[in-house]
This record gives C-alpha cells, sequence and structure tokens, in this order.
C-alpha cells in the first residue's frame, strides 16, 4: 500500500492530519479500490408533507424501537448541494447522517450539486446559450495552495473549496461521491441518437445548451472530475469517485475521448489525461420501460415485451454497454483498472401508462429479479427510486408517479398524526423488504451459480454467507407481452448436495413469516422470485463489516446447554447500555417465544434463564437477538 506523507492542519478550529495530494489517478494499477461489502439494497427518499428525514429512514431501514418495519433498505442516494451547506453549515446534516448509521444504513451514495449565488458560479454563457454555465467559477485556478487561508485548499476555488469541506465532514459515512446528478440530461434530445444521426453524441460533443444541469462545455465537466479525484482522494484514498448518474452510453463515450482542455478536450502538456482518469466508479440510471419494444420488419411495426424478465434484462444490457464503452478505451483491467458500477435510479412503474409496462405484480418481480442481477453482474449497489408514491394510483400521470416501496405519504406521516406511522406498502416494498432479509449478509457464490444448470426456462442464483450457509434463488422467466404469468418445474441437481427437501421463502415472506417445506426435485416455480434452503434461516447475518468493525453496537450471544431439555440460559454481552429483542423461532421460522421486547439492558453481560414449554417437542430451533440495527441469531435443539 503506498505510504504518504502527512501534514498537520488546523480548520474550524480543530487539528487534523491530512495526507499530502495524491500522486495517481484511476488509470493507475491498484489505484481503484476493491469493494468487499456485500451488495447493498438503497433508496432515493424524496420529500413528503408532514415527513421528517428521520422519519422517512425509518421507514426505509425500519427501526425497532419505534416498532417500525422498515422495507429493508441498506444504504441511501442523498444529496449535498453547496448553496444548503453554505448557507446553514458544512455540518448541518452530520446528526441525521448520524441517525441513519444507527439504523444500519451505510456505504451511503452523495451527489454533490451546484452553486447557486453569482458569487460562486460561472456566470458566463457558451455555445450560443441564452443561460449562463450553471457550474462554478475559478475552476481552473489552482485547487491547493498550503494553507494560506487556515486551509491546504485555495479558496477562490469554490469547488474544490465545497468538495474539500464536504468531504471532510461526511467521509464516515460516504462510500461513494457522485459529481452533479445526471450530467447528461438533455431532455430526451440527442444523447440518445445513434451515430450518423444529426447531433449525436457519438460523433460531436454535446453542445452546452443541451446540457441542462451543466449548460457549459462537458470539458468542464471533466475537469470538475479532475478536481475531485485529487480533493477526495487526499482526504480518503478507500472513497469512489463517481460519474453522477449517466443515463446515455454516448456520454460516456464522450468523457472518455476528451481532456478537461477547456478550449476543446483536446491532448495538450497542461491536459494529458482523458476523463477516464478521473472517476474509478460508474454511477447510472436506467428505467427499462422506455426501452421494451424492437421494431419487427417482419410484422412493419414494434414487438412489445413488457414483462419483468425482459425489464431485468434490459437492466443489465445497459450495464453493459456501458461496460463495453470503458472496455473500448482501455479500462478492462489491463490497460486501466476496471471502474466499479452502482446503479442510483431505476423501477418501472405499477401503472400502465400508454404503451409503457405497469403493474404491481411487475414492479416487485423487476425489483427483486433485478437485485439478483445486479449480483450476478458486478453491479455493488441498486437505489430503487423512490421510497414513496408521489401520487395515489388513480390521479398519477407520470410514470414516476408510482415507483414508490410504499403508497402516497403526504398528508399521513408521524408529524401529522401525533407520532403515529400510517404508511402503507406497495407489493414492492414488501418484495424489496424479502429480499433484504433474507439475503442480509449473504454474497453471490458464482460455483453454485454454476452448479444449479438452470434451463433456460429458470432464472436464479446462489448465494452463500460467512457461516458457509447457502440461498438458492429461483424463478420461472417470463416471456409473454404484458404478463407475469409463468410456471417451470425444477430439480436441484445431486451434485449440489441440498437433501431431500428445501425451505421455500417467496416474496411476500417480510410479512407472512411463512416457509413450506417443500421436495427438492420437481419444485414448482412462478414468475415471482423464491428463496431456497437446506436449513431455515430465519434471517441471514449482517456482513462482519458492520458486526465486528462497529464497537458501539458490537454485541455477542450465546446459549448453553446447547442440545437443551428444559432450562435454556441467554448469556448476552453489550458494549453499551441498548435496547434489545430476544425471541425463539421454531424449524419453520414462526415465534414461539418472546423473551424481551425492546428492553433496555446495561453493558457487560447478563444472563436470562428461560424455562421451555413442556410442549416443546424435540428438534431444531432459533433463537435471534435484535437490537433495532444489528442481530444475531444461534440454532440449538431441543433433545428430551
Amino acid at each position: 500500500m503506498k505510504k504518504f506523507p502527512v501534514i498537520l492542519f488546523i480548520f474550524l478550529g480543530l487539528s487534523y492530519f491530512l495526507p499530502a495530494q495524491v500522486n495517481y489517478t484511476a488509470n493507475d494499477a491498484g489505484h481503484v479500490p476493491v469493494y468487499t461489502n456485500t451488495f447493498l439494497n438503497g433508496c432515493n427518499m424524496g420529500y413528503y408533507d408532514s415527513w421528517d428525514d428521520e422519519t422517512l429512514s425509518d421507514i426505509a431501514a425500519g427501526n425497532a424501537a419505534k416498532n417500525v418495519k422498515g422495507a429493508g433498505v441498506k444504504t441511501l442516494h442523498l444529496p449535498l448541494p453547496e448553496d444548503f451547506l453554505e448557507q446553514w453549515g458544512y455540518d448541518i446534516r452530520v446528526p441525521q447522517f448520524n441517525y441513519y448509521a444507527s439504523l444500519g444504513i451505510q456505504d451511503n451514495t452523495v451527489f454533490l450539486g451546484l452553486p447557486i449565488s453569482a458569487s460562486h458560479k460561472d456566470n458566463n454563457t457558451y455555445g450560443g446559450c441564452a443561460q449562463s454555465s450553471m457550474l462554478f467559477q475559478n475552476m481552473y485556478t489552482p485547487v491547493w495552495d498550503g494553507g494560506a487561508n487556515g486551509t491546504p485548499i485555495n479558496d477562490n476555488n469554490y469547488f474544490a473549496l465545497y468538495v474539500y469541506k464536504t468531504v471532510m465532514q461526511y467521509k464516515q459515512y460516504t462510500k461513494f461521491w457522485e459529481i452533479i446528478n445526471e450530467p447528461d440530461f438533455d431532455g430526451g434530445a440527442f444523447g440518445w441518437r445513434l451515430p450518423g444521426d444529426p447531433g449525436n453524441w457519438w460523433d460531436n460533443n454535446p453542445n452546452p445548451c443541451d446540457l441542462g444541469n451543466l449548460k457549459a462545455p462537458v470539458f468542464h465537466y471533466i475537469h470538475m472530475l479532475r478536481i475531485a479525484y485529487d480533493v477526495i482522494k487526499t482526504i480518503d484514498p478507500t472513497a469512489y469517485v463517481s460519474v453522477g448518474g449517466i443515463g446515455y452510453p454516448s456520454f460516456l463515450d464522450v468523457l472518455l475521448r476528451n481532456t478537461d482542455n477547456p478550449t476543446d478536450g483536446s491532448v495538450s502538456p497542461d491536459y494529458l489525461l482523458k476523463g477516464g482518469a478521473y472517476f474509478d466508479c460508474l454511477s447510472f440510471h436506467y428505467y427499462p420501460m422506455y426501452d421494451l419494444r424492437y421494431w419487427d420488419n417482419i410484422v412493419g411495426g414494434f414487438v412489445y415485451k413488457r414483462h419483468s424478465d425482459a425489464a431485468a434484462d434490459e437492466y443489465i444490457n445497459r450495464k453493459n454497454s456501458l461496460l463495453n464503452i470503458l472496455n473500448t478505451y482501455g479500462y478492462n483491467g489491463i490497460i486501466y483498472p476496471q471502474k466499479v458500477f452502482i446503479a442510483t435510479e431505476s423501477n418501472i412503474p405499477r401503472k400502465e401508462f400508454g404503451d409503457y409496462i405497469g403493474s404491481d405484480e411487475a414492479q416487485r418481480n423487476f425489483l427483486v429479479k433485478a437485485m439478483i442481477k445486479s449480483q450476478v453482474y458486478d453491479i455493488k449497489q441498486l437505489y430503487v427510486f423512490t421510497i414513496g408514491d408521489s401520487k395515489d394510483y388513480a390521479s398519477a400521470t407520470d410514470p414516476h408517479d408510482v415507483m414508490g416501496l410504499y403508497q402516497p405519504l403526504t398528508g399521513i406521516g408521524p408529524l401529522a398524526n401525533n407520532g403515529q406511522f400510517l404508511q402503507q406498502y406497495n407489493s414492492a416494498g414488501i418484495a424489496y423488504k424479502t429480499f433484504s432479509d433474507v439475503l442480509m449478509g449473504f454474497k453471490l457464490d458464482t460455483v453454485k451459480t454454476a452448479a444449479l444448470a438452470l434451463p433456460a426456462a429458470v432464472r436464479g442464483a446462489a448465494f452463500k454467507n460467512t457461516l458457509g450457509e447457502y440461498i438458492y434463488t429461483l424463478w420461472a422467466a417470463t416471456t409473454a407481452d404484458k404478463s407475469e404469468t409463468s410456471a417451470a418445474l425444477y430439480s436441484f441437481p445431486a451434485a449440489l448436495n441440498v437433501g431431500p427437501q428445501l425451505y421455500q421463502r417467496d416474496w411476500n415472506f417480510s410479512q407472512t413469516n411463512t416457509a413450506t417445506l417443500v421436495p427438492s426435485v420437481n419444485v414448482t416455480l412462478t414468475a415471482s422470485p423464491s428463496f431456497f434452503s437446506s436449513q431455515l434461516i430465519v434471517t441471514a447475518l449482517p456482513p462482519d463489516s458492520v458486526r465486528g468493525n462497529n464497537p458501539v453496537n458490537y454485541f455477542q450471544l450465546k446459549l448453553y446447554p446447547n442440545p437443551v431439555n428444559n432450562r435454556l440460559f441467554i448469556k448476552l454481552e453489550l458494549k453499551k447500555k441498548q435496547a434489545v429483542s430476544i425471541n425463539i423461532y421454531n424449524g419453520s421460522g414462526q415465534a414461539l417465544m418472546e423473551i424481551a421486547n425492546n428492553k433496555l439492558f446495561e453493558s457487560g453481560d447478563s444472563i436470562t434463564e428461560v424455562l421451555l414449554p413442556a410442549g416443546m417437542s424435540n428438534g431444531i430451533y432459533y433463537c435471534r437477538l435484535f437490537t433495532g440495527t444489528h442481530q444475531e441469531i444461534i440454532k440449538f435443539e431441543v433433545i428430551r
């Protein structure tokens, strides 16, 4: 690992150590961090009357202390705009980020925004636009000044200073830093056009007027990436600098073929490297409802494929099209390091609009399939749009109105109802919660996935946790337009040694808590993914990075004797005073006994004696401890 000299600075009255300015780029081997966490399913939260950020995160992640189940969200896509932080102070959001972390939310993606005040904004116009640039002025001035103004950053480079102050405050909560949300937004005018089409971006650089979130030459955006990479990697080399949620492959091509030379994007002594050198993560937005048709000359019209598997396939096709462009420019792990992928917006509507796909069942099936396929195709995070519908089903006029995990939240929030939580799940929210609960702490196992030897009519994958336990996700592929009806029989290969019976959990397990014991041969599958395991894993263990490296929440649960006859002793070790729930489940996942319900335990060791009911038959049981953000599960056996 490269070592850097350390420099001491004084900032906001606090002394701290900061590594010296980086001397590498994302083109250099060994400098794209390896992402080791499990796949994280996230969401974009939005704004709703009568909800604040804490209560929105409660219903996103869940909060046992408030008796809120949540939707199983593990990470958030969050804005930290410069104008807001300048007005209210750069630490204004620290309490909210701490609260998110207390719910188990981790590795957030933060998108950095644009200046509003004329004093920080580039007020020049480019490309004949009537509107001036939306970017920062003074970006081409030096980034570092050696501490001349109390910080190592040149305070006159407003974007560099904004990045520096923001990352210093929020680096412990943030893994991915996006540089502007949707920098390629053009209202659907040119980004989608093919090579040879008038105004396409494969053969031409975008006109600044067409870039609705920039209004500036794309070279200026590349320079923003360069500044951000320099500053962020100096502060936190383990963080990822990301292109901000792009929608068009052609825009990625633009970034990779140009430098940040403000004149024309050409290579020169001051601008030697092209845009790919200044980001190590590619964040993309994709809504597959726009691509579920193709022209067929035989029928003389469009052929539609509006079903969840086609939508999930198109989601992966978009990722692969971006990957192919990166490979073309050498970001293939051989010439230059490969980029990390995250998807910070995706979904389909639960209501049909015109020719677009839309149904409750299609939406929930798509989300689960997309999250499973994300892991198969190496997308590290997927953030659903959005936490709640913006309009009710009847009055929705746009597909994005009905993409929530919950039904409309406006007017029913806890602040307007004496602290009550009145949100109602959509089917998508139930399925999202099930996926999160069942596969938490599991990682894709490519060897076991291949060993499934899935026939064409069946799709799925195998996942493994740190205990060596496996969960298999399987479903019957959809093939018919506007239909989520499909069926297939599947038998687990003998080589997998899964046993004669498996526990099956369906998409709504987070609500039913019901697992069915089924034969491992001729399993009946539908279009909705199901989860199969040899043992009933009530809830998977969280990843070691959550359990072991967080001393504030770290705990241990021990049971003895095991096997047990009548008296079971539960030993709890806590590092801080904490509210804890403890339950016992039978082998089918049904709760049998409640030992503690959000009971406050002191730090240190405590032992609880449990007298098991006389009617508790011989067999396997599970004891689950839950703190609201972390959990431990121990299997024990009753022998009488």
